[in-house]
């Protein structure tokens, strides 16, 4: 099967996905949207994959199913962010990020600055990367925490505002 990039896309894979997928609470409807897939032949690969499990010829692990979890939460349009804090680079999903309050998110969003704003290169993150490998993926990752981050801190400044509390650090 072609994925909608066009590239080739391996029965197996479409069959682990539809299985942790559907165990994630995805309709086969909507695996349909993700995978271009018909409903029967989604719930078909998630059958099949389940009874390859109950055969034994594949084994459900921790990491297949985080991995799907992250598809999962991407395909409902959360984001996974590289960012910088006082402590050094970490990665996280931007509803982790929505947890945190004003001063901690004010904190990740200067120090992921100050890191952009540290490099000389940065000018060149207007143009699109290279292909194949990109001396500026880390500063593009960063790049997007920040306005992501931003984002975070604009609309928590401007709830805090309407609601009466001035609590908020506004970027």
């Amino acid at each position: 099967m072609q994925a909608r990039d066009g590239a080739e896309v391996d029965e197996e894979v479409l069959e682990e996905g539809c299985y942790y997928l559907s165990r994630l609470g995805l309709t086969a409807e909507q695996l349909e949207s993700h995978f271009g897939l018909p409903p029967a032949k989604a719930d078909k690969l998630a059958k099949s994959y389940e009874a390859k499990i109950s055969s034994g010829k594949v084994t459900p692990g921790d990491f297949d199913r985080a991995f799907w979890e992250g598809v999962k939460k991407e395909a409902e349009g959360d984001v996974k962010l590289t960012f910088l804090s006082e402590k050094g680079f970490h990665h996280g999903w931007k509803s982790d990020l929505e947890k945190l309050d004003g001063p901690a998110l004010l904190s990740i969003y200067e120090s992921s600055k100050d890191f952009l704003n540290a490099d000389p290169n940065q000018k060149f993150l207007d143009f699109p990367p290279p292909k194949g490998y990109d001396p500026l993926a880390i500063d593009r990752e960063i790049r997007k925490a920040v306005g992501v981050v931003q984002e975070l801190l604009e609309n928590r400044w401007a709830s805090e505002k309407s609601s009466g509390s001035h609590k908020a650090v506004k970027p």
